[in-house]
């Protein structure tokens, strides 16, 4: 290691110098290694300047980050040898790019390597592996892979596209047993092998954007050696058809399903009995399973459309969301809720744990509305929020439903439990002032009622606001706004 550079002259008089102590450069080399990885990769060897302390620390740090776009193509001279990335002689190189040569995205990373190399007595080994890398090259990428993946390895995160799509080493899946954040994105194959040995004792979050499966069971194939998963992500691509995702982990908190709204032709069975938080978006298909949710706490789910059996796949919809009855935050999408319009019948369950309902329209629906509200008694926030699809006109009868919905039978979480109401994509029409009027009418314990619009005009807020004040309050301690 390179001398230590620990006192510095600091010139504060003419006629004398105070001598300073470089306390962070007498630090330990694991101490600094450790505050380098906070850092990107280029902005690691940036530090080489500092000193002749400095010079070579970058190399030992146990993380390396690589994205194609921080790396431009750059200008070097060859005999800056210890530091690829000249990022503080960017203002000269015009003056490198006549005297010097041009280095590439693959030729820096395969240098990094190769100084890790020389070094590997001193360096530490590498945990932290990121490379993100447009227009890959899958010669170099199998070879840094191979070369980050050790039984220390506790990070994994690819995003690469190559000309066709990557096989990920098999050595991963049997050498990397500490890893603990696994990321595959867009151009990689998924094809974990047959054998009981492999697996991934101590992963907690797996994430796969659009990558590709070796076969309808590499996925599930994968998720059944992480025993102790916690954190799922999945994006799958249009391409993956008859994929069986079989998600049983008993230990899952958060899943992530994105299954584009096209995408008809798969399998779905959810058995995670410790989950908690669950994102969907994806077609309902026929064969679908969803076993025990009884810790889940937060919903968000949007669905695709199927005009040709609106009724049959509105059942669907409607036997999906009575399988979230003991959530306590939900989210439900315009096109999720439109398809429950087309349901034979709307017997939901009760969500007595409900106290929170994001609900989203692309027409009026006020007849969905009450017969959720009816079921959750609880309710304490409701977001309602309106996207207005072009051309529609709400009629007579969806203002009668308002009507009905609270002079007949005004739902007990309105009257007795709700505090705050936002409506979004306010236009200030007579059906909606008649809906915030009925529910400020009748919401006794009302804290807040914001009304939010981006389409009025500030001559139309005014209007809209003083009408929005007169409206009869029931609750004394209500405050209105409207952004």
């Amino acid at each position: 290691m390179a001398e230590s550079t620990s006192i510095l002259s600091k010139p504060t008089d003419p006629n004398e110098a105070t001598v300073v102590e470089d306390k962070i450069s007498n630090l330990p080399d694991s101490l600094l290694c450790h505050i380098l990885s906070f850092l990107t990769t280029k902005e690691a060897v940036v530090t080489s300047i500092l000193s002749s302390r400095w010079k070579t620390l970058w190399i030992l740090v146990p993380k390396l980050d690589f994205h194609s776009d921080e790396f431009a193509e750059i200008f070097s001279s060859d005999e800056e040898e210890q530091s690829p990335n000249h990022h503080h002689q960017h203002q000269h190189q015009h003056q490198w790019n006549n005297n010097g040569y041009r280095f590439t995205f693959a030729h820096i990373v395969s240098r990094v390597w190769a100084l890790r190399s020389r070094s590997r007595s001193n360096a530490y080994p590498i945990k932290h592996f990121r490379l993100y890398w447009l227009s890959a090259d899958p010669i170099h990428v199998d070879s840094w892979v191979r070369a980050a993946i050790s039984p220390d390895l506790e990070e994994l995160d690819l995003l690469i596209t190559p000309p066709k799509p990557f096989n990920l080493p098999s050595t991963l899946f049997n050498y990397a047993k500490s890893l603990l954040v696994l990321k595959l994105k867009e151009g990689i194959i998924v094809n974990p092998p047959s054998s009981s040995s492999f697996g991934f004792p101590n992963l907690k979050t797996l994430l796969l954007h659009r990558v590709r499966y070796a076969n309808r069971d590499s996925f599930s194939k994968l998720l059944s050696c992480c025993p102790v998963l916690q954190n799922l992500h999945v994006q799958s691509y249009v391409g993956a058809i008859y994929t069986n995702f079989k998600i049983i982990v008993p230990t899952l908190k958060t899943l992530h399903l994105y299954i584009p709204r096209l995408l008809r032709h798969y399998k779905l069975e959810i058995n995670a009995p410790a989950l908690e938080c669950l994102y969907f978006r994806g077609y309902i298909i026929e064969d679908l399973s969803l076993g025990n949710l009884s810790n889940l706490v937060e919903a968000d789910v949007g669905v695709g459309v199927d005009f040709d059996d609106s009724e049959d796949y509105g059942n669907r919809v409607r036997g999906f969301i009575g399988e979230l009855s003991n959530v306590k935050s939900l989210h439900l999408d315009s096109f999720f809720t439109l398809c429950l319009c087309y349901a034979t019948e709307l017997d939901l369950p009760m969500f007595h744990n409900l106290a929170f309902l994001n609900f989203q329209v692309g027409a009026c629906l006020w007849h969905v509305l009450p017969h959720l509200l009816h079921r959750a008694p609880n309710l304490a926030v409701l977001v309602f929020e309106k996207e207005y699809t072009e051309g529609y006109v709400c009629d007579e009868e969806d203002t009668s439903i308002i009507e009905r919905m609270f002079n007949e039978d005004v739902p007990i979480c309105i009257s007795s439990h709700l505090k705050t109401f936002h409506f979004i994509g306010f236009k200030g029409l007579t059906y909606e002032l008649e809906f915030v009027g009925l529910i400020l009418k009748t919401a006794r314990f009302l804290k807040t009622m914001t009304v939010s619009s981006a389409n009025i005009d500030s001559e139309e807020q005014f209007r809209v606001l003083k009408e929005l004040l007169m409206l009869r309050r029931e609750s004394r301690t209500c405050q209105i706004a409207f952004n």
